[in-house]
């Protein structure tokens, strides 16, 4: 791992590692014309490119899962865009280091096909990094797509005179169908596993998850949105029913290569049945109860590698302080996990209710204990804080914190995930399902059944969804937003893909119960006169309609499909006449 960190070191002394965009600046510079001459100049290019991977350390306006019906901050960290009240800005910083990246991309590419014209040597022996390239830009394509829809598709080194500065937006159909083309011939020309000076990198099984997680959500997407979201002009397609089939595929191809495994250590009883809590503060063996190493998870599938004793660490700008307060739960979030019977607490005759904050955490899911649980007062209830700007919950997140007795904050160095095994499994579990429109016993206890069983619930099969009178597609979902809680922001583009996002975030957002709780009787805990949106008298509770405390109001979250995607920003639509806004900007 340590060459690694070096070659990153090295690659942006020779590219760029400033944020700008394709902005009829001339970067080429003396990387495009001197350090292509060897495969070693390949490999150094290409390590660059994993500097573009989601930063945990810099949330900006991805906000984890704060701008969902999550959001506790309603001001930090770009809520705006939870709420539905942003507006188009000259600049978007996504939009400018997705080009940058994709620019750097193709001049690898284009250096690779000169590297064979001109002799330097075969293509065999810069393969690996330029399959690399094909998975970066696919990768930097797909955050586009995701967040402006149909963008310009780059695949030429761009040049102050470059026609494609001024082409016509592409729509998402052919964004989409360039991401799977890029994809496919990554998988093409990776290795199968990465390990040790090259763990971290990009594999032929990862970008195979990679294309899984892209099916779903386009085929979900065109199947759920359809076209409501795309740009005047645009065209449309329906290939929902293929790529969904497709990421059934795909992501049982990667689960029958064998070279992943969910990270259960719940049979040692140092664990304490938290095994999840623990998986994303892995260090050394001395960063959790069992003792156990980074190099006992086989659980990430595309991972970002830190090293404490490198100075390589990952909190270096506080991510643990940051993300404690910024993600804490709303009651929203906390009634999402089920109890231990398998069941919605609103079916299960074993959640306790609501009578103290404590009690709501007896017999549930070990995820909810491990991302809020450590804040919970033993039998009894925190204060509500006053309703203001900045965090509206009296939890906090624990998830990837290290406010605990093993690393201190601001030394984090655990990795990483940007996908995991679990979400493979997931993928495959939900893509089915919405191929077949039911799936069997076997096949969730092949995939989901194998997350609950390391979150200690009953394992879900029909016959419970059928005898408790559920949707069986309401729980696979309810089970991906929990297992995924703070994730590569998927809960955000999860609620967009199911087009459930309006009526999650278009309504009053709830704090906590307070109907037959201490807080409704203990002026100490909660003072009314703070509750300036008011409550939701009839909240659907666990226990049944209660009067519930507002912490956002509906007339502050005027959510449409609009939100759906990010304008365009306004100085490339005025410098590039051709590019059509998104509707209602």
């Amino acid at each position: 791992m340590k060459k690694i960190i070096i070659l990153f070191s090295f690659a942006c002394l020779l590219l760029s590692c400033e944020d700008k965009f394709l902005d009829l600046q001339d970067l080429d510079s003396i990387t495009e014309q001197v350090y292509f001459d060897k495969p070693q100049d390949f490999v150094n290019a290409s390590n660059n490119f994993y500097r573009g991977l989601h930063s945990p350390q810099r949330t900006n306006n991805d906000g984890f899962d704060m701008i969902t019906d999550y959001g506790t901050e309603l001001s930090g960290y770009f809520q705006d865009y939870g709420q539905g009240i942003n507006t188009a800005t000259d600049t978007d910083i996504y939009w400018n280091n997705g080009y940058t990246y994709i620019r750097d991309i193709n001049v690898l590419l284009q250096k690779a096909d000169e590297y064979v014209k001109k002799g330097y040597g075969t293509k065999e022996e810069i393969s690996v990094p330029v399959a690399t390239a094909y998975f970066f830009r696919a990768y930097q394509h797909f955050r586009l797509l995701k967040r402006f829809g149909g963008v310009p598709i780059v695949t030429e080194v761009t040049n102050v005179d470059s026609d494609i500065l001024y082409a016509p937006r592409n729509s998402r159909y052919e964004v989409v169908k360039q991401i799977l083309a890029d994809l496919d011939l990554a998988i093409a020309g990776l290795p199968q596993t990465t390990t040790g000076d090259d763990l971290g990198k990009i594999s032929s099984t990862a970008a195979l998850a990679y294309k899984a997680r892209v099916l779903l959500f386009e085929g979900t997407w065109e199947k759920y949105v359809g076209t409501v979201t795309d740009f005047q002009g645009s065209g449309s397609e329906n290939n929902a029913a293929a790529y969904i089939a497709q990421a059934v595929t795909a992501a049982k191809a990667v689960m029958d290569k064998n070279q992943y495994e969910i990270w259960d250590k719940n049979s040692d009883p140092k664990m304490e049945n938290n095994s999840y809590k623990w998986l994303f503060t892995l260090e050394g063996s001395n960063s959790n109860p069992g003792g156990y190493t980074k190099a006992t998870n086989k659980e990430f599938i595309i991972q970002t590698i830190f090293d404490h004793d490198s100075g390589n660490q990952l909190g270096a700008g506080q991510f643990t302080q940051i993300n404690a307060a910024r993600n804490a739960p709303t009651q929203i979030a906390l009634d999402m996990y089920s109890s231990i019977d398998g069941l919605p607490i609103a079916k299960s005759p074993l959640f306790q209710g609501y009578a103290k904050q404590s009690t709501q955490f007896i017999n549930r899911d070990r995820r909810m204990w491990g991302n809020f649980g450590e804040s919970v007062i033993n039998n009894g209830s925190r204060p509500i804080q006053v309703i203001s700007s900045v965090n509206n919950s009296n939890l906090t997140n624990w998830k990837f914190t290290t406010w605990n007795k093993y690393r201190a904050v601001g030394t984090e160095g655990y990795n990483y995930p940007h996908l995991r095994y679990a979400e493979v499994l997931l993928t495959y579990a939900e893509a089915l399902y919405e191929r077949d429109g039911f799936i069997s016993d076997g096949d969730l206890d092949i995939s989901i059944n194998i997350l609950r069983k390391r979150a200690k619930i009953a394992p879900l099969t029909n016959a419970l969804v059928n005898n408790n009178n559920l949707n069986m597609l309401d729980e696979i979902r309810r089970e991906r937003t929990v297992e995924l809680y703070m994730e590569d922001n998927n809960h955000w583009n999860d609620i967009r893909r199911w087009d459930t996002a309006i009526s999650l975030i278009n309504k009053d957002l709830v704090g906590y119960v307070i109907e037959g709780t201490e807080y409704a009787t203990n002026t100490n805990l909660f003072n009314p006169s703070t509750a300036i949106y008011g409550y939701v008298e009839d909240y659907p509770s666990g226990v049944g309609p209660v009067k519930a405390l507002i912490i956002d109001a509906k007339a502050n979250r005027p959510y449409s499909h609009k939100n759906y995607l990010w304008p365009l920003p306004i100085n490339e639509t005025v410098q590039n006449t051709n590019l059509v806004q998104n509707p209602g900007w």
